[in-house]
This record gives structure tokens, C-alpha cells and sequence, in this order.
């Protein structure tokens, strides 16, 4: 995708409408995020929650480096990580 052909920004931000994020799975070039897209549907929400907050509030990113949380159930959340039970 180019920037003449694509209507999002490497940050999921609006080329043409600044400060207009989209974080779902629209985003995607073929709308998909597999059968069941809970995981990706989130997955691109918090990348891009991340990146509103680098560009517009001058935070660190902190998805790469952190543990993430999957869920109030610390079983899934393990599972989803990696993590060692």
C-alpha cells in the first residue's frame, strides 16, 4: 500500500482527516482477521491506542516491552503471552 492508494497511515490515522483513527479490523487490506478475529481486533486496537499516544501525548511506546494482558482470566492471559503456568 502507498500513500496514493491507501486511505490509513502506517498508525491506522486518516491521511486525509487528522487526528481520525481507525482500530479494528477494517483496517486490514481484506477485512479479515480470521475466523474468529477477537484476537486481531484487539491486537490492532492497542497498536494503535500505543501510537495515538506516541504521536499526540509524546508517551513511549510500551507494547514491545511490556507483558500484555489478554484478559481478566490470568489462564488466558498466560496462554495468549506465552507464559509459564
Amino acid at each position: 500500500m502507498s500513500d496514493g492508494d491507501s486511505v490509513l497511515d502506517e498508525s491506522a490515522e486518516a491521511r486525509w482527516v487528522k487526528r481520525l483513527f481507525v482500530a479494528d479490523n477494517s483496517t486490514l487490506a481484506n477485512a479479515l482477521g480470521g475466523p474468529n478475529p477477537t484476537l486481531t481486533t484487539q491486537a490492532l486496537a492497542t497498536r494503535t491506542a500505543e501510537k495515538i499516544f506516541e504521536r499526540y501525548f509524546g508517551g513511549e511506546p510500551w507494547v514491545a516491552h511490556d507483558t500484555p494482558v489478554a484478559s481478566i482470566d490470568p489462564a488466558v492471559t498466560q496462554a495468549v503471552a506465552g507464559l509459564p503456568h
